[in-house]
């Protein structure tokens, strides 16, 4: 709604004139702190005709923002990536990790891996962002670190070793970042 009404180019920057409208409308309001989250709906749609009123959840992933502005300075924003669920057939190991006494699940080369990814990240700029370009770019890094090439994959010896590849990527990928973090949430059976 707000995206067509207002010409909002990005959740981020809603979030951000929120921020601002209250500092700036309200004597009393010291600190602004705003969560938004840009839920994928699609248009139902056969034989290329798109239904007038009815939509479908698309899957792929909810782009959320917090931005965070006190009245005497500038905001701070965080975006991510919530709810995206990945699978992998194969090429998919649990080794190398420490041992001791607690340890009761044993070394896998192989096994079939599904979760649920979440992604977040600091923007150490500020309004002159493609926040937008941003999303794609990191959400792009997860899918392909997640699962390699597309003709032949790519192994991981763990999820943990996935998550960091895709931080470090993300990181000298997108120079507008200077903060992540990713973590899978429900291993997905």
């Amino acid at each position: 709604f707000f995206h067509y009404h207002f010409n909002i180019k990005s959740i981020e920057t809603f979030a951000m004139n929120i921020c601002e409208h209250f500092l700036s409308s309200f004597n009393h309001v010291i600190r602004a702190q705003v969560y938004v989250e840009e839920v994928p709906w699609k248009r139902f749609e056969k034989n290329g005709v798109k239904h007038v009123h009815a939509f479908i959840h698309n899957p792929t992933g909810t782009h959320f923002c917090e931005v965070e502005q006190m009245r005497s300075g500038p905001p701070v924003i965080h975006s991510g990536i919530k709810d995206l669920k990945v699978l992998k057939t194969t090429q998919s190991g649990f080794e190398g990790f420490i041992k001791d006494q607690f340890t009761t699940l044993p070394e896998v080369k192989d096994r079939c891996f599904a979760t649920k990814v979440y992604c977040k990240w600091r923007y150490h700029q500020g309004r002159d962002v493609d926040f937008e370009a941003t999303w794609d770019t990191v959400r792009d890094i997860v899918l392909e670190k997640f699962a390699g090439p597309y003709d032949k994959g790519e192994y991981s010896p763990s999820v943990q070793k996935t998550l960091y590849d895709i931080q470090v990527h993300s990181l000298s990928r997108v120079p507008e970042t200077w903060k992540s973090a990713c973590r899978t949430f429900t291993t997905l059976t």
